[in-house]
């Protein structure tokens, strides 16, 4: 026995009764951090290689991908091996001192517990970081799953170290804990609501990484980039983040723009408000004029969205059916979903012409501009058919705070 021999070296020193106990105990003890330190050194510097070289053989992308979750898994492992070891040799170490062996040997499984609860974590970061890599747009909440196993197995080693220390089984500790259910579903409230949301979210397909979200009550407008089982992440347009719980989208209403950008085009919603004073009947001297000018000759021979020869018509009905010949021809307009042009209900700013169709071009920056060189050509082309858009100006002293123009 490995106190033997201490005793045996210690005696010649001049040691004897109590001296010799304590003294061959601190070095037991110092001996056994020493063996615990070396072990645990030589099995991380043999580990990490090993798993450099398996992942590297899997795939050499996942190198990179992984350079946080692969020392973490290294270390917890090698914490393992002299835990281990210790177990198998805590009586050799200290079989003259039950109350130090016993003592000890309750911490090395407890420590045992602890590192083999985060050697498992550390596998579950490792697959999701892997997964992460290789399915970047799925729609498989696997940070939601990786979350719950890690805090169920955080569950398991908290009961099983209670248990070991109160010295009682697990099965006696799981039945005491019906007494303190409201104390978890209180302390584990956002916890179970974000469990219950991730599951709803998940098999609904109601919100993916990536996903274009607007929920106003957050101040979230962005993209997602995270869905864990508590919180949800955005990257809002400014490139602020905000987080809110996951139970928020099952609670409150948001907007998902994913079937815009799924879909064949962006919707294109606006109006012009026409002056109603220059809204008025076209006769055949204008309505030639019309036909002379060089930027509408073009859309008077190819339009037919209107009849030229009717008695009453307007100028308005012109550039209504101009701003539809205008859209049929844009080659950035999707012709296959609804391309519409229609007044809207008159207010006293004058008569909403709205144009209504798709861009096919869903890229914001790339919609906008496609929306505002419509809307460009049109503003100008409106004196064209002897039109005004409706302004209204600050200052009182002009048409009372109205102009045409």
């Amino acid at each position: 026995m490995f106190e033997s021999f201490l005793f045996d070296n210690l005696r010649p020193l001049g040691l004897t009764g109590t001296g010799l106990d304590v003294s061959a105990l601190i070095v037991a003890i110092i001996t056994l951090l020493v063996f615990m330190s070396v072990s645990f050194y030589i099995s991380r510097q043999l580990l990490m290689p090993f798993l450099n070289r398996l992942i590297d053989h899997l795939d050499g992308e996942t190198l990179e991908a992984t350079q946080e979750e692969r020392p973490a898994l290294a270390s917890n492992i090698a914490h393992l091996v002299p835990a281990i070891l210790l177990i198998m040799l805590v009586d050799w170490f200290f079989g003259a001192w039950p109350a130090w062996e016993a003592w000890l040997s309750k911490l090395t499984w407890l420590y045992l517990y602890v590192f083999v609860g985060l050697t498992f974590a550390s596998v579950v970061n490792l697959v999701t970081a892997v997964y992460n890599l290789k399915f970047p747009s799925s729609n498989l909440p696997y940070r939601v799953i990786s979350q719950l196993i890690k805090l169920l197995t955080l569950i398991v080693v908290v009961i099983l170290s209670i248990s070991l220390l109160i010295g009682s089984s697990p099965a006696f500790l799981l039945s005491g804990l019906g007494a303190l259910t409201a104390v978890l579903l209180l302390v584990f409230r956002d916890t179970l609501l974000g469990l219950v949301a991730s599951v709803q979210v998940a098999a609904n397909r109601m919100v993916a990484k990536g996903d274009w979200i607007e929920m106003p009550k957050y101040g979230a407008n962005g993209n997602v980039i995270e869905v864990a089982l508590t919180t949800v992440k955005v990257r809002n347009w400014d490139n602020t983040v905000t987080t809110f719980p996951t139970y928020a989208l099952i609670s409150d209403s948001f907007i998902n723009w994913r079937a815009m950008q799924e879909s064949g085009g962006r919707r294109i919603k606006r109006s012009i408000q026409l002056d109603i004073h220059t809204i008025r009947f076209v006769d055949e001297e204008e309505l030639k004029k019309f036909k002379n000018n060089p930027f509408l000759s073009r859309f008077f021979e190819e339009q037919s969205y209107v009849d030229l020869d009717q008695v009453d018509l307007t100028n308005s009905a012109l550039f209504r059916a101009y701003i539809e010949w205008t859209l049929r021809q844009h080659p950035l307009i999707n012709q296959n979903l609804m391309v519409m042009v229609r007044q809207l209900q008159p207010t006293e700013l004058g008569l909403p012409m709205e144009v209504y169709c798709f861009s096919a071009d869903k890229a914001w920056v790339n919609y906008e501009k496609i929306q505002s060189d419509i809307f460009d050509r049109l503003l100008a082309v409106l004196p064209l058919f002897d039109l005004m858009a409706f302004q209204r100006l600050g200052n009182k002293s002009q048409l009372n705070g109205e102009s045409r123009i």
